[in-house]
């Protein structure tokens, strides 16, 4: 009996299924009245300054995005050889550079001869203790592209554009020239 009800359910719901789907694809129009007075009323200006402090507020907030949209697109390329005489002091203007700007993103390329790596690299163990991120270019394909000749080499990357420099520069001093460039 049970079976021969669902059959039939079945078959008036296949023959005819504008019974379930009655008032589904009507349109309905958004109730206009409801909702109260005081929420479609502007709130009071309580205080004439505000606005303008309020777009003051907004527009150092935008800057400050802004600004960080741009540097986090910034990098340096700092291209070392561990036996060169200036290893200490290029990686002391990188440190300081990296706490100056700590949204720019720092590499460490070791280039160079690479004879005495691991003997090197244990004289040279400070090197890692300043949270940058150094790479070995073993093959001398990272040089080649950025077209380095003579460590130690800054490749500084601002704004998309890209800018090599070879002696020890202060960064800092650097990059507010490349900012009144741009």
């Amino acid at each position: 009996m049970l079976h021969l009800l669902s059959i039939s359910i079945c078959a008036i719901l296949l023959f005819n299924p504008f019974i379930v789907y009655a008032g589904f694809f009507e349109e309905n129009e958004p109730d206009q009245g409801s909702g109260c007075s005081e929420c479609k009323s502007d709130l009071p200006d309580v205080n004439p300054g505000v606005e303008e402090k309020v777009r003051e507020i907004e527009k150092a907030i935008s800057g400050k995005l802004d600004k960080k949209e741009n540097s986090e697109n910034n990098e340096i390329f700092f291209f070392t050889s561990l036996t060169s005489n200036s290893f200490d002091s290029a990686l002391e203007a990188l440190v300081k550079f990296k706490k100056d700007n700590p949204s720019w993103k720092i590499r460490g390329v070791i280039a160079g001869p690479l004879r005495n790596l691991r003997k090197d690299l244990l004289q040279k163990q400070k090197l890692f203790n300043y949270g940058i991120e150094f790479s070995v270019d073993i093959n001398g394909n990272l040089a080649k592209e950025f077209d380095i000749t003579r460590t130690p080499s800054y490749v500084i990357i601002y704004h998309g554009k890209h800018y090599k420099t070879v002696w020890q520069p202060d960064l800092n001093e650097l990059l507010s020239s490349l900012t009144k460039i741009n």
